[in-house]
């Protein structure tokens, strides 16, 4: 296969990716909020939920293969625009300008961050030290982990980006290593291979949480922006992956696009919950979807379970500060 045609495999792969982390994301929040259905219908979502993640992530393993990692991250990110998209249909979320603006603007800086992507590499470390950095980055968020758990959104979201991005280094890791993936034996002989199975047993249960608590949105965004720029700026500093020459400044223009983009996203839905907490005595999750469905803080109930979070025919939603009617 010539450099261009392995290339062109290398994205048609990510795309994939994109769309099967997508739907992934919206099949575990539609688990993770609807407490009122019963647990094996919320079991069945929540495992088709990590069945197509699990295809996704070895979709993208695959285009690994081809492409150095922020370039597939970059890609993968799209994920966020399908999620919201599919979140629109499916759990009938609410979409705004800002959501739109963030969209566009993540999707614009990401896809900067993908075109600057080259298939060359450069100096790369010693596999003892890409192996004790990724071991302490570990170490780290596992702490971390343990902390977000006591926090909001946005904490579990971080670090479930950067402990699903250390799977992927892992993996980017594992397949420059010659030898390590010629078959089942040598792969179970590689410490990395356990690193990358640890990185993502930490990953899942924190961004499970993440959802349960927000809107498919905004973790989503949180994820995907960290799955780009922490493992990519590792894999340039370890594995030798480059950005094409001369392409430094446009890169810089689309981190700080897509920076944008997902602060956007991340501060209106914050803003959103905080205006329906402080209007209605509703548990944090049920406030969530409420925010999904756009309803107005007086035509929530006293609920315990999103059940009875529905569409309120005469009350329409209370702008937020700074938006409008």
């Amino acid at each position: 296969m010539t450099g261009d045609a392995a290339i062109a495999f290398g994205f048609a792969a990510a795309l994939l990716a994109a769309v099967l982390d997508g739907v992934a994301t919206v099949l575990q929040a539609t688990a993770a909020q609807h407490t009122g259905s019963s647990l094996p219908v919320r079991a069945a979502l929540y495992g088709a939920g990590l069945v197509v993640d699990v295809l996704g992530w070895g979709v993208a393993v695959f285009a690994l293969r081809f492409l150095p990692v922020f370039a597939v991250q970059s890609i993968v990110a799209g994920q966020t625009a399908i999620a919201v998209l599919l979140a629109r249909v499916v759990l009938r979320s609410a979409l705004h300008k800002v959501d739109l603006f963030g969209i566009a603007a993540a999707g614009a800086g990401l896809g900067l961050l993908a075109a600057g992507a080259t298939g060359s590499t450069g100096w790369s470390a010693p596999p003892p030290v890409v192996l004790a950095v990724l071991l302490i980055l570990f170490v780290v968020l596992l702490v971390a982990g343990l902390s977000a758990l006591r926090r909001g959104t946005v904490a579990r979201s971080v670090v479930a980006g950067c402990a699903y991005g250390g799977s992927v280094l892992a993996v980017r890791a594992l397949l420059l290593r010659p030898g390590a993936t010629s078959s089942v034996d040598a792969l179970l002989a590689q410490p990395l291979t356990y690193v990358t199975i640890g990185f993502a047993a930490l990953g899942i249960p924190l961004y499970a949480a993440a959802l349960r608590r927000s809107t498919p949105t905004v973790p989503s965004a949180i994820v995907t922006m960290i799955e780009v720029v922490v493992p990519g700026a590792l894999a340039m500093i370890l594995l030798g992956d480059r950005i094409r020459p001369g392409w430094w400044w446009l890169s810089g223009i689309g981190l700080v696009l897509a920076a944008l983009g997902v602060t956007a996203l991340v501060v209106r839905d914050a803003n959103a919950q905080a205006h329906l907490g402080a209007n209605a005595r509703v548990p944090p999750h049920v406030a969530a979807v409420a925010v999904r469905r756009d309803i107005a803080p007086e035509a929530l109930p006293d609920a315990k379970d999103e059940s009875a979070v529905q569409p309120t025919r005469g009350h329409s939603r209370v702008p937020l500060p700074g938006e409008g009617a």
